[in-house]
């Protein structure tokens, strides 16, 4: 392994980027490889994480049995639980508002699942997207009304749901709110909400996705029916069977996987390799993923649960992870998949139309230096796949994107962030300025909804407020590198090396490498525009290496018209495996010309 990455600094990939070297301090990487008697790479890989040597075994080995803080460290936990331990013992019916994404789904999910158990009667409710919207709202609380709810409690949503609470309570509901969204200077009114973004909150656990939070709180009530005595005939089931579910959550969410978060992931992968739940091995068959690990929950079981919300089935993830019933596992799979694979024709639609918006002002305007943001907006864009645009866009352009889609004068918006640039406090500060109707999300996603007739004022207070949070460099794209590799290096001993350190995802960032001076022996294109190439560096050995959907890109441009010619590569040590043979292969990312 090489270390000197001097002939990368300063100097701009094809892609537009900035590539440096994660980790400088050989010496902290020296203690940790000796105190832990670990490879090289492995240290390194672990420094560039803020891994200390102390944390090593932790990191390496998580475990939510050791990680898992005390429930009552979570401000309002202990007052929620009690008060639904007292609704159990008395078997009241107990509703349940979940999100209609990922996260909200296993949510709504293990709490469902957990209240069964006791044989509690429960309701769902999880909003129509397209025309509720988001969180609680006025048709929820009748549905529950009319069910005969006294209790409901609200996962993934709910933190700034002041009017929906106002009106539970003029009916006489008790609610609480389980939410990790960041809360407004003003509260819902509600029994207990539990929420690691609340100033009274001293947990730490800001980090977790609400499914994290919403296990934490099944811990905190299955101690408290213990210590109540509540059903003593009946054995206390076992939470470990849920962190497949928490697993899912989690990573589709997109939070930083250390510490508790990781253990959760790390087991619940390990639960689904061992034994999946019927919903997740219908999505995974479906889907043709072999094995599960974080990419196929992100990238191939995720977006096909997320798709019912986005076309308005919101229910169906939902009902898709508590079924034990095998044809209706498999029918929901198909509706999912089919559904998914509508969401992705709309996006493509509402992409391009964006692109072309943001490419057109760009070019009648003449710009010299790009926009501190994106801002787009078209009639009747799908709302469904606003979020997914946006996050497209922030990683064409690297900037903030909002995408609104508009309805005569009532107007519809997604966002997404760079690293830097806070747009769940953005929106909320809109909020607060009557800017914007409604609006909340996190420092790296957000929604909103705002008049026709302040769409001037909403582009130009986040101009402003994207220009306040904005450092020298932060609008500049830049991508972090573990180490400079020989081709010879890329081998199945350096791909198990790396996965040790697995999972990888936000927050534990897979290992990147740069191959110096590689040769492209040959190319051809495989699929539908992706590259297969065969390359080398110095006498260091053939590899084969992939770059996908780069065909009419930059880089794939280079690819097929440097062949011989000396290239640094960036890209990750992936494993292939294609029709039952396995094989290391390198993915490429970026590339400079000498």
């Amino acid at each position: 392994m090489q270390n000197n990455g001097s002939f990368l600094e300063n100097k701009f990939s094809v892609k537009g980027s900035l590539w440096k070297e994660r980790v400088s301090d050989t010496e902290k990487v020296s203690l940790i490889e000796h105190d832990n008697n670990i490879p090289n790479l492995l240290a390194k890989i672990l420094v560039g994480r803020k891994i200390d040597s102390s944390d090593v075994d932790s990191f390496l080995n998580p475990e939510v049995n050791k990680l898992l803080l005390d429930p009552s460290k979570l401000f309002d936990l202990e007052k929620g639980v009690s008060f639904i331990a007292n609704c159990i013992s008395n078997r009241e019916k107990i509703g349940i508002l979940g999100d209609y994404d990922v996260d909200g789904a296993t949510s709504t999910s293990i709490l469902k699942l957990f209240l069964d158990y006791y044989n509690i009667k429960t309701e769902i409710y999880i909003p129509n997207r397209l025309k509720e919207g988001y969180g609680p709202n006025k048709s929820a609380i009748d549905f529950f009304y009319r069910k005969g709810v006294n209790t409901f409690i609200t996962v993934d949503c709910g933190a700034t749901a002041i009017e929906p609470m106002v009106y539970a309570n003029s009916k006489g509901m008790k609610s609480i709110i389980i939410d990790h969204h960041k809360v407004d200077d003003e509260l819902p009114e509600c029994f207990a909400h539990i929420n690691p973004s609340r100033d009274e909150d001293n947990s730490g656990l800001n980090d977790l996705a609400a499914v994290g939070l919403t296990f934490i709180f099944i811990v905190g009530l299955r101690r408290e029916i213990r210590n109540k005595d509540i059903f003593p005939e009946i054995n206390e089931p076992s939470l470990k069977q849920f962190l497949d579910l928490v697993a899912l959550g989690t990573v589709c969410d997109v939070v930083k996987l250390k510490g508790l978060n990781r253990a959760f992931v790390k087991e619940g992968i390990d639960i689904i390799a061992k034994k999946p739940r019927p919903g997740i091995e219908g999505l995974k068959s479906i889907s043709g993923s072999k094995d599960v690990g974080v990419s196929e929950l992100g990238y191939r079981i995720g977006p096909r649960i997320n798709a019912a919300g986005r076309t308005g089935a919101s229910d169906l993830g939902f009902r898709l992870l508590t079924s034990s019933n095998e044809d209706e596992v498999l029918a929901i799979s198909e509706r999912l998949n089919n559904l998914n694979q509508q969401r992705q024709n709309i996006e493509e639609t509402v992409l391009f139309d964006a692109i072309n918006d943001v490419e057109k002002k760009l070019n009648d305007k003449k710009l010299n230096t790009f926009p501190c943001c994106v801002i787009v907006s078209g009639e009747n864009w799908h709302l469904g796949v606003l979020g997914i645009v946006a996050s497209r866009l922030k990683e064409k352009y690297y900037r903030p994107s909002f995408v609104i889609s508009s309805d005569n004068e009532n107007l519809t918006g997604s966002a997404r962030s760079i690293s830097g640039i806070d747009v769940g406090k953005i929106i909320i500060k809109a909020v607060s300025k009557n800017i914007l109707i409604s609006g909340g999300g996190h420092k790296m996603a957000a929604g909103f909804s705002l008049k026709k007739n302040s769409l001037d004022d909403f582009k130009e207070f986040c101009e402003d407020e994207i220009f306040s949070q904005s450092s020298e460099t932060t609008l500049n794209k830049i991508n972090y590198y573990d180490s400079i590799i020989d081709s010879s290096n890329i081998n199945r001993d350096l791909y198990n090396l790396i996965k040790v350190a697995s999972p990888y995802g936000q927050g534990n960032p897979e290992p990147q490498f740069i191959i110096k001076n590689a040769k492209i022996e040959y190319w051809s294109e495989v699929g539908k525009g992706h590259l297969k190439v065969k390359l080398s560096n110095a006498n260091y050995g053939h590899i084969d290496a992939i770059a996908f959907s780069s065909k009419g890109t930059p880089i794939g441009n280079i690819i097929m018209n440097h062949s011989g010619s000396l290239l640094h590569i960036a890209g990750n040590i992936k494993n292939n495996d294609w029709q039952g043979n396995k094989a290391v292969q390198f993915h490429i990312r970026d590339l400079f010309t000498p």
